[in-house]
């Protein structure tokens, strides 16, 4: 990548932008009083990687420290810690402004693809503020918080509520939840999907037709799950045989052969219906989500 001179160094930047030298210059300003969070030896070693950085991408490294002027791409990996200093020194009432600026320009890097900005903000860039962020500026950290979550909310929501994607044409949903409760079980549920993650996310937020999910455990084991969340009305589904259709056309397990085998109707319409059927207390899975519950305390059983 070669440097064109048509705008340098008159660079016009927005008030959201990651401009490199600019942070750097304000992190002088703000830190180096406050001992323990960010020192001098730091700031030269940050710049010094960010010089090398341009250096090799071909950009004027000279021209750009002297005019302090650089935004730095997404697809940078120092994006990541300098993201996390510009939630450091802005305004922190303006920390959700920037965060929805740049979740619309991000590129993608080593550490988060493209789509995946929320991440990277989440398990990245939080821990990094979180550890520099001075005692009496906690704020900063609660509106990263609301921005993830106000986010995350209307994703959730928007898959969760979308009827066409595509040219596919999506079912009436059989089973309804929250669109939240629905990504907390999509979290909980994953480890027993290993490798079907986005298929299994697609079935329950986004109710797509997807192939056979194929489920790490014995097939008592998710029918009485699912049981335990409509009794518990965690899900809505108007009865047990339309429950157990929708698991038989959806799920499959490895049997005692260790050949994967479809799920029987019969088998899970007796385990949603009977008692008798259930798999043993030591035996229950996700018993943190859904609360098992004796027979006689149950609303919906028969059904």
């Amino acid at each position: 990548m070669i440097e064109s001179a048509d705008n340098f160094p008159n660079v016009k930047r927005h008030v959201y932008d990651v401009d490199a030298f600019e942070i750097l210059d304000r992190l002088r300003d703000k830190y180096l009083k406050e001992e323990g969070f960010v020192t001098e030896q730091m700031l030269l070693l940050e710049e010094e990687n960010l010089l090398k950085l341009l250096d090799a991408e071909g950009y004027n490294t000279k021209e750009r420290q002297k005019y302090r002027n650089f935004i730095l791409p997404s697809n940078f990996n120092h994006y990541n810690n300098f993201l996390a200093y510009k939630l450091l020194t802005i305004d922190p009432y303006k920390i959700e402004l920037v965060l929805s600026y740049q979740s619309v320009f991000f590129l993608g890097n080593s550490y988060a693809v493209k789509e995946n900005f929320m991440g990277l903000l989440e398990f990245l860039v939080y821990d990094f503020v979180q550890k520099r962020v001075l005692p009496n500026e906690q704020i900063r950290l609660e509106k990263i918080v609301n921005w993830l979550e106000r986010k995350r909310a209307f994703l959730l929501a928007k898959a969760h509520n979308e009827i066409d994607v595509g040219d596919t044409i999506r079912p009436k949903r059989t089973i309804i939840m929250d669109p939240e409760f629905a990504n907390i079980l999509y979290e909980k549920l994953k480890c027993f999907f290993e490798g079907q993650e986005t298929a299994l996310y697609n079935k329950l937020i986004k109710n797509e037709i997807t192939k056979t999910l194929v489920f790490d455990g014995n097939a008592n084991q998710l029918a009485e799950l699912f049981k335990r969340l409509r009794y518990n009305a965690q899900i809505t589904v108007s009865t047990n045989k339309l429950l157990a259709e929708w698991l038989v056309e959806g799920f499959c397990n490895i049997n005692t052969r260790g050949k994967i085998s479809r799920l029987v109707f019969s088998t899970v319409e007796g385990i949603l219906k009977n008692r008798n059927r259930e798999p043993q207390k030591k035996n229950r899975i996700l018993i943190e989500v859904a609360q098992y519950l004796l027979p006689g305390n149950r609303k919906i059983d028969k059904k």
